[in-house]
């Protein structure tokens, strides 16, 4: 999740916090497999430099990085082996209200990073539900209107999403009337939906969603929006016709050998909060990225999701995917574009889900790597500027797993 640029001072950032976040009573448990896909340990890439801006130098070591971006867990997997595994044992950085050290088993709230997996387990039910194999076929799904497939909005001015697209609410071009941020948090939509949908469980998911509107007649331009993921979510339940948390678990959980349960917010029906309101390990992070990579292959080289989907949720299309320069969403010193809840780094190939707390399941499709990275950002402050930082982090870790793999082959081969 993005905030505004320069935002300053942390009264104004904590003010900001979206209350998606918020966490309620209602969780759905999603329990792990019996068969644990394990990582093998690789060869350890080393304590990285990069250039930086955080230091009057230019360069920062990744062992200095960790310490200036509040990194809580950072874990690196290439080729399906871990190459570096770091937890920040200092108890001021990521406090956990259970009283979780940083490490393998603690369960962290990823905020926004749900969206991601959201968006996969979209993809996975329209495979489900309609034997999508192509990407054409997915396309067909993914342009009808809502209201042809997706019970409970209705028909009529009082439903906005009834006519808009799911390739829309993925794009986060609905078109719906939604401020994420508001003027100063507490009086945003993203606010609302907090407490009435995951705190007070006052109203379902579609409920909440008909007490909004379309905006004036035009081509819709992308507006971040916890509303379309929730939307999307929803879908994907309908679709199916049972609870979202039940199929990730004999889906998604199964297949990636999760190590842990993971809990996930519901709403008052019990279905799951698409944006938000996850909790899970580190490992089954990377094991839901190395899924994504392997573009849904899961253990054993099984087919879970057909590689179409993946070749249209995280490649630009020709279809304009650009967040405008003026969105409070674009970080302007390293712009991103947007596709189907991730983020998209222009004239680049890799992809990343983020969280709004400088949360990262980061995958480079040519280096064979994912990167997980839970931070401290207090709400995005500064995040900005951490966000650049780590992309540099990460794209220097990359190219040193792969540098150190083909150093050790070429050794071998002598």
């Amino acid at each position: 999740m993005k905030f505004w640029h320069g935002i300053k001072g942390a009264l104004l950032a904590v003010a900001m916090v979206p209350a998606t976040e918020v966490v309620g009573s209602e969780n759905h448990t999603i329990r792990p497999p019996r068969q644990v896909q394990k990582f093998m340990p690789g060869p350890p890439i080393g304590n990285v430099s990069f250039d930086c801006k955080a230091s009057l130098a230019g360069r920062c070591r990744l062992s200095e990085f960790v310490g200036y971006a509040r990194v809580c867990a950072l874990l690196v997997i290439e080729n399906g082996r871990k190459r570096l595994e770091f937890y920040n044992n200092d108890p001021t950085v990521c406090h956990d209200e259970d009283g979780q050290p940083n490490g393998r088993r603690r369960l962290y709230g990823v905020a926004s990073v749900a969206k991601s997996i959201t968006s996969t387990l979209v993809g996975h039910a329209i495979a489900t539900r309609y034997g999508a194999r192509t990407r054409g076929e997915f396309e067909a799904i993914l342009d009808r209107p809502l209201r042809e497939y997706v019970s409970g909005l209705g028909k009529g001015p009082s439903s906005p999403y009834a006519g808009v697209s799911l390739d829309q609410v993925l794009r986060m071009r609905s078109g719906v009337r939604w401020s994420e941020y508001g003027w100063h948090g507490f009086f945003s939509d993203a606010n609302r939906f907090g407490i009435d949908v995951r705190d007070r469980l006052t109203q379902s998911i579609p409920e909440f969603a008909r007490r909004y509107r379309q905006r004036a007649a035009g081509v819709p331009r992308f507006n971040y929006s916890a509303l379309d993921a929730a939307i999307a979510g929803y879908a994907a339940e309908t679709m199916l016709g049972h609870r979202l948390g039940d199929f990730t678990e004999k889906g998604l959980w199964s297949q990636i050998g999760a190590e842990a349960k993971a809990r996930w917010g519901i709403d008052k029906s019990g279905t799951a909060i698409g944006p938000c309101c996850l909790k899970v390990t580190v490992g089954d992070l990377a094991r839901f990225g190395r899924l994504v990579l392997d573009k849904g292959r899961g253990q054993g080289g099984s087919q879970l999701i057909p590689a179409a989907w993946f070749e249209l949720a995280t490649q630009r299309s020709k279809d304009d995917d650009t967040i405008p320069p003026t969105s409070v969403s674009q970080n302007r010193n390293c712009p991103l574009e947007y596709r189907y809840f991730w983020w998209l780094r222009q004239g680049r190939r890799d992809y990343t889900a983020i969280g709004r707390d400088g949360q990262f399941v980061h995958i480079y499709p040519r280096e064979h790597v994912v990167i997980v990275q839970i931070s401290d950002w207090k709400a995005w402050t500064n995040g900005d500027f951490l966000e650049c930082e780590t992309f540099k982090a990460h794209d220097a870790i990359a190219a040193a797993a792969v540098a150190k793999r083909t150093e050790i082959e070429k050794s071998r081969s002598k």
